[in-house]
């Protein structure tokens, strides 16, 4: 598939595309007209880089992480995987503690558009007692 068509599958810009295979995480073929020639197995790396990368890791760590998960058992060290693991734990827990501010942020703004509602509930309250007052006049 050519460029344009990886772009629109996945969503990357041909741009982000090519910046990617400048580092390193996807390696096109050329055609004889130079054109870039992907595979089907690139949407799926291009969607494991977007995911790491939405996660707050850097390219660099992308492209080690995706280098020792997607190795053959004999090409990526256990030291290799285990600082892989421990990247992708760091990046996990820091997620997790964002996730848990993010609800205590969400329960104060629920909190105070309760508040708001119930002002607003006490402001007409008194306009509708005072309307069925007078109208028991």
């Amino acid at each position: 598939m050519r460029i344009s068509d990886l772009s629109d599958i996945t969503g990357a810009s041909s741009r982000m595309l090519r910046h990617y295979e400048k580092a390193g995480l996807l390696t096109p073929t050329r055609d004889p007209n130079g054109y870039r020639r992907y595979q089907k197995e690139d949407v799926q790396t291009v969607e494991d880089i977007r995911c790491l990368l939405a996660s707050g890791l850097s390219l660099s760590e992308s492209a080690f992480i995706l280098r020792v998960a997607c190795a053959d058992p004999d090409e990526a060290t256990d030291e290799e995987r285990r600082e892989a693991l421990r990247q992708l734990d760091e990046r996990e827990n820091q997620l997790a503690d964002a996730m848990r501010r993010l609800r205590t942020q969400r329960a104060g703004i629920s909190e105070l558009r309760t508040h708001v509602r119930d002002a607003m509930n006490a402001s007409t309250a008194p306009d509708q007692l005072s309307g069925l007052s007078s109208a028991r006049r």
